[in-house]
């Protein structure tokens, strides 16, 4: 793991294009390796000037010293400005998916399903240890302490 890792998304920076570095295209465009260690070249925005693509992953970043960290993936478009808004990124990075688009990345586009949890005896709507038919009566203190509410 390195400076440019992040916990969030599972691309981790890869560089600049290494021809064009010291040119005027240098800053604008990226690799990021997937996690099958894959590159994959990236266009690099500002946040207010990213292209809405139909079928392409935007990847907001924010920038450091060692380089940018992933920080949300998904679609193109209000999304990706949205997450870049949240997040307070200085740039959204797009890679238009071709024919071919390694399932790495399309795996990006859709954002993972909300965990759920089994609702069990005992356990509130909320996770708690509160029977359901207490649930509106319960003392959410007894949780903190341990104790199991009446």
């Amino acid at each position: 793991m390195n400076a440019t890792d992040s916990f969030l998304v599972p691309l981790v920076d890869a560089g600049r294009l290494s021809g064009l570095k010291s040119g005027p295209l240098g800053p604008r465009f990226r690799f990021w390796r997937d996690q099958d260690g894959r590159r994959h070249v990236f266009s690099v925005y500002e946040t207010d000037a990213a292209p809405d693509y139909s079928d392409a992953l935007a990847v907001v970043a924010r920038r450091t010293p060692a380089g940018p960290i992933a920080l949300w993936a998904g679609p193109t478009g209000e999304a990706a400005r949205a997450a870049a808004a949240r997040f307070l990124a200085e740039e959204i990075h797009i890679h238009v998916m071709g024919e071919d688009a390694p399932e790495s990345l399309r795996a990006l586009m859709t954002p993972p399903a909300p965990r759920t949890r089994a609702l069990s005896a005992g356990k509130s709507r909320k996770g708690g240890l509160c029977a359901p038919e207490k649930a509106a009566t319960c003392d959410r203190s007894d949780h903190r302490s341990g104790r199991r509410a009446a």
